[in-house]
């Protein structure tokens, strides 16, 4: 994957400095942490550096990744920016040694923000620095910079796809009754891999059946499958950093009538919300288009979540689409669409897909893979 570390990393910077045109003041520098494994997308899209811990600096003339010993031979190869071991500089963490940098070139104005900017290294940054140091979180920024995704990144998340697809499409030739829904989780979790799915940070798989279904985020059990059971699956791959988000159900045994006619409901709910799908329309259209078909087939009060978000690097990015989002969408956002129906303790059901906004409108990435009731 052909990435541009240093034009994304130039592009932060016109962003930060976009700040001072609005009434505030352009940082100095941006840091961004990983801790305990949590952050490393924030880090790997300026740099490449995948790792449980590391701090990364950027300022207008120089970008540093600071590491702990473990990362020296990993990032021995790294060319997208200058890395310090902490061995080198004698601290005892990552972060220190940052801000102990920062603190040495009498920086007086410092960005942060990202997934890992817990509390803790927030109250670390203000021990080091004191108040000389203005800080800034610009997490939405950063976010917001990740939006619009490239051919490349593009070609990962299609690469995802069609990971997850074909493992689902060979879990489920193996479903049946008695089945766990761990066991298919399981399974599904190991074809992905085996299909060459990243290992690092796997995206978490949902299997949900019987009375289960109506909870939209159940994380699978022991529990059984059993003739006349519906089964809710959420999963994805991940493929050069970049995930896919996919919802399918399938019935043990003949589905009722109910079932199928509240199934073809929400299929043409997200076909509705898809349709809407283009560069400029708010992101709370594309949501009441799906709300407006269930709410007409007297199913709003049933769907109780938003109609879909951004993925990319994280399962969950920008925009959100739903009734209180402000996004508009804008060429490049990959998005899912995944409207739900919920009757607490007696049913539940959803459908998810992914796609891309284009100048035209959207393309589906996750077409191929068939989202009619199966029935095993």
């Amino acid at each position: 994957m052909n990435i541009q570390y240093k034009a994304r990393r130039d592009t932060a910077f016109r962003m930060l400095d976009g700040l001072s045109k609005t009434g505030g003041v352009a940082p100095d520098v941006l840091l961004l942490a990983c801790q305990d494994g949590v952050g490393w997308q924030d880090i790997y899209y300026y740099t490449g550096f995948v790792g449980s811990s590391g701090v990364f600096l950027l300022s207008r003339d120089e970008a540093i990744l600071f590491i702990d010993p473990r990362y020296e031979e990993a990032t021995g190869n790294l060319d997208a920016c200058r890395v310090v071991s902490c061995a080198e500089v004698r601290r005892r963490s990552p972060l220190q040694a940052a801000l102990d940098y920062v603190s040495r070139k009498k920086i007086t104005r410092l960005a942060y923000g990202g997934v890992a900017f817990s509390h803790a290294a927030f109250r670390a940054v203000e021990t080091a620095l004191g108040r000389s140091v203005e800080t800034l979180d610009v997490s939405s920024l950063l976010f917001g910079i990740r939006r619009r995704k490239s051919t490349d990144e593009v070609s990962c998340i299609r690469r995802a796809v069609g990971m997850a697809a074909k493992a689902y499409t060979e879990v489920l030739r193996e479903a049946h009754v008695r089945m766990t829904e761990q066991a298919f989780a399981a399974l599904l979790s190991c074809r992905m891999h085996l299909h060459g799915a990243d290992f690092r940070d796997p995206v978490p798989i949902m299997v949900a059946s019987g009375a289960r279904v109506s909870q939209p985020h159940a994380l699978p059990t022991d529990k059984k499958f059993s003739r006349g059971d519906l089964v809710v699956v959420d999963f994805g791959a991940r493929a050069g950093g970049y995930v896919c988000d996919i919802t399918r159900m399938f019935s043990v045994g003949e589905p009722s009538p109910e079932a199928r006619n509240l199934y073809s409901i929400l299929t043409w709910a997200q076909t509705e919300a898809a349709s809407k799908l283009r560069p400029g329309i708010a992101a709370m259209e594309v949501d009441a288009a799906a709300r407006g078909v269930l709410a007409s087939a007297g199913l709003g009060e049933a769907f109780v979540h938003g109609t879909g978000h951004g993925i990319g690097l994280c399962v969950h990015e920008p925009p959100s689409l739903s009734a209180s989002s402000g996004a508009v969408l804008a060429e490049g956002d990959v998005v899912t669409i995944e409207p739900g129906i919920y009757r607490p303790g007696a049913l539940g059901m959803r459908v998810e897909d992914d796609y891309l906004v284009t100048a035209n409108g959207a393309v589906c990435l996750t077409q191929d893979l068939n989202k009619d009731l199966h029935i095993v």
